[in-house]
């Protein structure tokens, strides 16, 4: 009987030499599902069985069954030309229509590899909205929970099909890999919060230095799996280039490295870096434009810090177990990855558990589920439309906000009818959405995506074409979008994730940060216990 670390090494072995149909078959022995569950790898499935639309059809390659429970729980595995969101969602909800439970894997050419999971949500009696959570395992980038999560569909001879669904469903779950990531971040917080109380700064400013500093790091991650650094695990070749020097234990790595791509590279001072080796000089004199508020130097930066290598080494080694993801998914469709939404997890939770340095116990504080904030956005804009265009009745909105895009067919014939297109566009021109008490701006991304959605089924009618995706949601954010909140760490956090917002699913490249040279500056409608601009705002949410 293997134990589970032989068989996470084995898996990972495995996955690192994915190449093949017979490697996802053989991915399965190892995950030890019989011989009696498993097709033989000839096994293809016609693609018209499926009634795919045309150019999902034109997508797939080669349809292969893998195993089944009594046919009551089948796993597919989809050979195809690309791995786009869009694409994935219609495949599987074609499956949908033809089986209760199954699994999905998706892949073009074996080195990155979709597995999906759907799932059914009840939103009333006899309606349902599918869910999909998604593992992308990249065979050159592995992490340590794409190892865990593939590792806990291990099959043990459980007694029916229902009860291996239920472990899948517990596998792929966004919220464990969440609850996972935050306690190993309250550990490493807080160690390293604990280091600077012996260098003798005070409590809050090293509370609020080692926010800063991790989620710096965190941030740096995030702008690596856009592939705008040289090296795609950037800290890990950055820090690799440090000890390969032979400097580890020097405790030179923060003060003389990190610093530098932080208030130097970041900020188009490349110029001014000294003393690092001229491979590494040149690497990081290509970093993006990051001027934003939180590589902007600032008062804790002044504070005499000493982070040792060993602290360090051991706060890469934390980060590098996660995988992240650089999209801030809807309710309906997750991956299993740690999201930018954990930036402002962990500053309300952090701040929580340490109201006491900020000499107050009313901070309130709370966050608050990604599905709360996308229902309570879309109810807000439902009732906005309603007043604004009092003629329509109200539940024609709700089904324009609320419905999945292959529901919406019905609700716009409506509105083509009605001729409101060119209405709506002018009233959600008109929009300004405030959020007096932003945090870490979670009502703010969940109203920019609401708004995004409904300006492209707009602009679709209306024949409105050349507005790319980032420029829609540049516009909105700019045009559209406040919040105010006493605390600047906040602030900050609402500022990045819009920022990741505008460059995550949009076709903006790092050349373009210079033709837009408010875009690291977000929190121009961002601010501490105030609004900025003057003039008309057009009507509030």
């Amino acid at each position: 009987m293997k134990t589970v670390s032989e068989l996470r090494e084995e898996i990972q072995k495995h996955i690192s030499k994915l190449n093949s149909t017979e490697d996802i078959f053989d991915l399965f022995k190892l995950l030890n599902y019989p011989d009696k569950l498993l097709f033989d790898i000839s096994s293809k499935r016609k693609k018209g069985v499926f009634d795919f639309k045309k150019e999902d059809s034109q997508r797939i390659k080669e349809i292969y069954s893998i195993l089944s429970f009594d046919e009551k729980l089948p796993v597919f595995l989809l050979e195809t030309t690309t791995l786009v969101p869009s694409f994935i969602r219609s495949v599987t909800t074609n499956f949908d229509r033809q089986y209760l439970h199954f699994l999905l894997i998706f892949t073009t050419d074996y080195s990155e590899v979709v597995f999906v999971f759907p799932n059914r949500e009840k939103i009333e009696t006899g309606k349902h909205k599918l869910k999909l959570t998604k593992l992308i395992v990249n065979k050159e980038d592995i992490h340590y929970t794409d190892i865990q999560t593939l590792s806990n569909i291990l099959y043990e001879e459980e007694s029916s099909w229902r009860d291996v669904w239920r472990k899948w469903k517990k596998a792929f779950s966004v919220e464990r890999v969440t609850t996972a990531f935050f306690e190993d971040y309250k550990g490493i917080f807080f160690a390293l919060r604990k280091e600077l109380d012996r260098q003798k700064i005070s409590r809050k400013e090293s509370h609020e230095f080692t926010l800063q500093f991790l989620n710096r790091i965190m941030f740096i991650y995030f702008i690596s799996k856009k592939k705008w650094l040289e090296y795609p695990k950037f800290i890990d070749w950055f820090w690799g280039s440090y000890k390969r020097l032979r400097k580890y234990g020097s405790d030179e790595f923060y003060e003389k490295w990190l610093r530098q791509v932080f208030f130097k590279a970041f900020n188009n001072r490349s110029n001014e870096v000294t003393g690092l080796p001229e491979e590494v000089t040149k690497v990081i004199s290509n970093s993006p434009y990051l001027n934003g508020g939180l590589f902007r130097e600032n008062d804790l930066d002044d504070i005499r810090v000493k982070i040792t290598d060993k602290m360090f080494q051991k706060t890469f080694d934390f980060f590098e177990k996660y995988n992240f993801t650089i999209k801030e998914d809807m309710p309906l469709d997750q991956e299993v990855a740690v999201d930018p939404q954990m930036i402002g997890y962990v500053y309300e939770s952090l701040a929580n558990v340490a109201e006491e340095i900020y000499d107050r116990n009313d901070l309130g504080i709370f966050y608050t589920p990604r599905v709360e904030v996308d229902f309570m956005c879309r109810r807000s804009v439902v009732e906005y439309l309603s007043k604004q265009i009092p003629g329509v009745p109200k539940e024609k909105f709700y089904h324009l906000v609320f419905d999945l895009p292959e529901q919406k067919e019905k609700i716009e014939g409506y509105f083509d009818k009605e001729k409101l297109w060119r209405k709506l566009e002018e009233v959600l021109d008109n929009l300004s959405v405030v959020d007096p008490a932003c945090g870490s701006g979670a009502f703010l991304v969940g109203v920019l995506n609401v708004l995004a959605e409904l300006y492209r089924i707009v602009y679709r009618h209306l024949n409105r074409k050349g507005l790319t995706d980032f420029d829609l949601k540049f516009s909105i954010v700019q045009r559209s979008l406040y919040g105010v909140d006493v605390m600047p760490w906040a602030i900050h956090a609402a500022e990045l994730r819009l920022w990741l917002q505008l460059i995550v699913e949009t076709e903006f490249k790092k050349e373009q940060l210079r033709k837009y040279p408010l875009l690291p500056n977000l929190n121009m409608n961002l601010r501490v216990g105030g609004l900025s601009g003057s003039g008309n705002r057009g009507n509030q949410l």
